[in-house]
């Protein structure tokens, strides 16, 4: 049976409308406090991150929403802004967007599977967005691995996804976000995922059930002391 979250994928109208509509009123629900641009603001207040960003991905950007937000902020006014996602009908409404918010020659989107090589491997990104997706990919492990092979060294990646909250009903809250297709990870799940394939925590906090965190890729000379 397919989730909600395939359902939508596949359909352009309610693509739309879940960005629009669904997408804030969801996160708000299991963040117990209103959350829409304050995705973007909470994972920034973790980590500054450069100045001037030259590469940016952003990794199941889905309708653009992310790579819009940082487009029209000015630190990205130099920057190559790159969203990849799975469902053709989301990068559709992704270039469509950005072209009517004027973004279009500051953003790119490709229909990708980021699990498997991108067209051009563009690594030594600066920075690295993941918002919303890690939760929904089919190898946690694997996309984290990924990004540890396309972040530069001294770069930064950006996660939001969901985490167990003990303050939570779990037992509901954790079936409604599953049938929509969404993974809640467990304790230091994330932490540890991101440990074995490539990266270190960074700051991390919570507001519910969703969870933001920085990652920076392990040096090799850390790695080669353990």
């Amino acid at each position: 049976m397919k989730s909600i979250a395939q359902i939508v994928q596949n359909n352009r109208r309610l693509l739309a409308a879940y960005e629009d509509k669904v997408q804030p009123r969801f996160l708000s629900r299991y963040a117990r406090e209103p959350m829409d641009a304050a995705v973007y603001r909470k994972l920034r207040a973790l980590d500054p991150g450069p100045d001037a960003p030259a590469r940016v991905l952003d990794l199941g950007c889905g309708t653009g929403w992310l790579a819009r937000t940082l487009a029209a902020e000015s630190r990205y006014r130099r920057a190559n802004i790159v969203g990849y996602d799975l469902s053709p009908n989301a990068i559709r409404i992704a270039r469509e967007r950005a072209a009517a918010d004027g973004l279009g020659a500051r953003t790119e989107f490709h229909v990708a599977d980021i699990l498997t090589p991108l067209a051009g491997e563009p690594g030594g990104a600066c920075e690295i967005w993941v918002c919303g997706a890690l939760h929904q990919m089919k190898d946690a492990g694997a996309a984290l691995g990924r990004v540890a092979g396309l972040l530069a060294d001294g770069g930064i990646a950006y996660v939001q996804t969901f985490v167990e909250d003990p303050d939570v009903n779990e037992h509901v809250d954790m079936a409604v976000v599953a049938k929509m297709g969404h993974r809640v990870f467990r304790g230091s799940e994330v932490e540890d995922l991101a440990e074995a394939n490539g990266l270190k925590l960074g700051g991390a906090s919570h507001a519910g059930m969703v969870y933001f965190c920085t990652l920076t890729k392990k040096s090799a000379i850390g790695e080669a002391g353990k």
